[in-house]
């Protein structure tokens, strides 16, 4: 496949070589494509082609692919959705909240404000531990100030970091921030909304619920969030800000004996019927997620995923990721969605 193409990445034309992925391409061209992990795993790179043809290499979900993976095979157009610029910054932590037993509330202060779009991620390294990725969000009364990063955080049993929040992690403690990564945030459109969460989930699904509120007020959104345990439903009051401005809100339980106020089951057993129109986000736990994915790609609505796994990324950069039989599925589907991750441990 040697030889010379054009590649267009959103109206900027760059000369590539056949062979080479549309990241590669863009970065010999001066035409940064958002990306992360660059293996495959985190979707931040998924882009979408306008015309022409690529080795999708198995990315390929409806009309997009992921960069990091597909490769040129003719001239080619490509559109992403602008997202603010990648940098780094740093802080201190300025307070951990116990939410549950098992989730805390870790408020980062940072020296200059890192810019993110409402259900992005970061990769957060404290004081002397290995960096982590967790997406910011809002307090449960939908507080938060310019020069802060909010986390919600599930301390995972064996970790090595969750689980010294609160201890060897807490006040005064030195944070360096990489972001913002992810295609998963919010975006405005005509369509239904529909926000579907389990777990720690919630936190990049309160962010997009509530920027949905607040910049599109009369766009129809549903709002679907949950756990395993009663005891892990913190998200209760966010729901009761988004029911109170009209949103449809569902709260779930599929542990045992779930609280009079949350109906039995997953999240994914309490979806409306989907249509081609309506875009749907989802977060938390993978197998939640990949459903939503499936349910989403069968009824050819758009999906944007953010699955939260508990192990960091193990992955070469040059191996493609395991895939299950949902994101198998995904793949025959003529559809739309993207994936990305139980925030680190």
């Amino acid at each position: 496949m040697a030889g010379q193409i054009t590649l267009v990445i959103n109206g900027g034309r760059v000369t590539a070589t056949a062979g080479q992925t549309l990241l590669d391409a863009g970065l010999a061209g001066g035409r940064l494509i958002p990306h992360d992990c660059a293996s495959g795993q985190c979707d931040t790179c998924r882009v979408r082609i306008h015309s022409g043809a690529v080795d999708d290499a198995g990315t390929r979900i409806g009309d997009t692919v992921l960069a990091c993976r597909a490769r040129l095979t003719s001239e080619t157009v490509i559109e992403f959705d602008e997202v603010p610029d990648c940098v780094r910054r740093s802080g201190t932590v300025d307070s951990v909240v116990a939410l549950t037993p098992e989730i805390v509330e870790v408020t980062v202060a940072l020296r200059k404000r890192l810019a993110y779009l409402p259900g992005q991620y970061v990769r957060v390294a404290f004081a002397g531990l290995p960096p982590r990725d967790y997406s910011p969000s809002l307090r449960a009364d939908g507080s938060g100030e310019l020069n802060e990063l909010i986390f919600q955080i599930r301390r995972q049993a064996g970790g090595t970091v969750s689980p010294l929040l609160g201890g060897q992690i807490g006040p005064g403690t030195a944070v360096k921030v990489e972001g913002p990564f992810g295609h998963a945030f919010h975006r405005l459109g005509r369509g239904r909304l529909v926000v579907v969460a389990s777990g720690v989930g919630w936190a990049p699904a309160w962010a997009v619920a509530r920027a949905s509120r607040l910049r599109e007020p009369e766009r129809d959104l549903v709002v679907i969030a949950g756990a395993r345990h009663p005891h892990n439903l913190y998200m209760r009051p966010s729901l009761d800000w988004l029911r109170a401005r009209g949103a449809t809100v569902i709260l779930t339980c599929s542990g045992n004996n779930p609280p009079d106020d949350a109906r039995p089951g997953r999240p994914t057993l309490h979806l409306p019927m989907l249509n081609a129109s309506d875009t749907v986000v989802t977060a938390g736990s993978p197998e939640m997620v990949a459903a939503v994915q499936f349910l989403a790609a069968a009824a050819g609505a758009t999906c944007y995923a953010d699955p939260f796994y508990a192990a960091a990324r193990t992955a070469a950069a040059g191996d493609a990721p395991d895939m299950n039989f949902f994101q198998r599925f995904l793949q025959r589907v003529s559809g739309n969605q993207k994936s990305k991750t139980e925030r680190l441990a």
